[in-house]
């Protein structure tokens, strides 16, 4: 029958057993502790952490979303389920918080030790009255309540233009199938 093993020791590869160094012990209980802390995550019952803050002389605003890769259809389908269909996607890199850690999701690893890591970036334009839900949205679809989840930024924009027709204003910003036709305003 094989003994038990004391606290610090484990099993090599050979089958020997082999004390660890005290402060490794120690260093992995600190780590434990830090894991343990309580997460505030944003839902759709309770909105952001907080309100966002616009200004009311401000009509429309540009929402950024530095999210995950791979919660980018989360994000897509989410907005899409609320009437904001029209959007811009595109891939970043950057270090914040994350400092390059290395992430692993479906066998993909996203940054490397040291480096840059990858993002993605999603920019919406919308009226003033849908910045808020716009922002609970993209928090619900791309939060993991970990360190990288990314950030949202808010920009006011002057105004918008349609290309296609030279509608201005809400006029240029409104689509067909929308939010505004979704909610019957």
């Amino acid at each position: 029958m094989a003994s038990p093993l004391a606290v610090g020791s484990a099993v090599g590869s050979s089958g020997a057993v082999f004390q660890r160094p005290k402060e490794s012990v120690v260093r992995r209980k600190r780590i434990c502790t830090n894991r343990s802390r309580r997460v505030v995550r944003a839902t759709a019952a309770n909105g952001t952490v907080a309100p966002v803050t616009l200004n009311d002389d401000v009509n429309f605003y540009q929402v950024r979303a530095v999210i995950r890769p791979w919660r980018l259809d989360n994000v897509v389908r989410s907005l899409n389920i609320i009437g904001i269909g029209g959007l811009t996607t595109y891939d970043v890199q950057g270090a914040g918080v994350q400092a390059g850690a290395v992430e692993r999701y479906a066998g993909t690893e996203f940054g490397e030790k040291g480096k840059l890591v990858k993002k993605t970036c999603v920019e919406v334009v919308v009226c003033r009255d849908q910045v808020q839900e716009v922002v609970d949205v993209i928090i619900e679809a791309a939060q993991t309540g970990e360190i990288g989840d990314g950030k949202i930024f808010l920009y006011p924009v002057a105004d918008v233009v349609r290309i296609r027709t030279g509608e201005v204003g809400a006029d240029a910003e409104r689509m067909v199938g929308g939010r505004s036709d979704m909610r019957g305003t």
